[in-house]
């Protein structure tokens, strides 16, 4: 059996973290307290009607420098207009970061979501750090995980000058955005599918690119 040290990991009071909610996206949340599986969050955004009542599952989130947790759990009576309790179900899923050198670059993209093969309206992002496998995107509109998207995006390589790169990538991990805060403002983090070898490379160059750069800019 599951050990109540090992559910809660490292969720104390004062953490941030987020609620991925089944239509409204993540909403931004703090741990007020933690009572082994029971949790009392304060709510930082305001929830529509009907996206959090007692019963609701929902996926709870928790950024860290070396990686990502996250906690399924249900919402265990209702929630007032600022703090919900919650039970978590079960241990957390730790997603570690990237291993792959990466970049930080702060490029604006384009992000459009893919539903049944077909592109969705685009709007704007910026990517944050890249990587052989992967981005981090910052400032996105209501990214959940598991969305499939494309993300469109400027990149000065060798031998070519600023190529237009896009990217299909499925979403690890999503939640509130501390890098532009606001209603649906979500960051993430990203990995690409397989079967682009054309566009990875074409990221492989830049990183590549970046990192000499870099390297020998930090000689001097």
């Amino acid at each position: 059996m599951t050990s109540v040290a090992a559910i809660a990991g490292p969720l104390e009071p004062g953490a941030q973290v987020g609620l991925q909610l089944p239509q409204a996206g993540t909403c931004a949340a703090q741990v007020a307290s933690c009572d082994g599986k029971a949790l009392i969050l304060e709510l930082l955004e305001e929830i529509p009607d009907g996206e959090l009542e007692e019963g609701s599952v929902a996926d709870l989130f928790m950024s860290l420098s070396w990686g990502m947790y996250k906690w399924l759990c249900i919402v265990s009576c209702q929630p007032s207009e600022r703090k919900a309790e919650v039970q978590l179900l079960d241990a957390p899923m730790f997603i570690q970061r990237r291993l792959d050198p990466r970049v930080g670059v702060g490029l604006p993209a384009q992000v459009r979501p893919v539903r049944s093969a077909a592109l969705g309206e685009p709007h704007e992002a910026v990517v944050a750090d890249l990587s052989h496998g992967g981005l981090k995107l910052e400032g996105a509109k209501q990214l959940r995980t598991g969305d499939v998207i494309e993300v469109t995006m400027e990149l000065a390589a060798t031998l070519v000058v600023s190529p237009m790169v896009s990217l299909m990538c499925r979403v690890v991990m999503a939640y509130p955005s501390s890098a532009q805060p606001g209603p649906g403002k979500t960051d993430a983090h990203i990995s690409f599918l397989e079967g682009q070898p054309d566009a990875i490379e074409a990221v492989d160059r830049f990183v590549a690119q970046e990192l000499k750069c870099r390297a020998v800019s930090d000689t001097f």
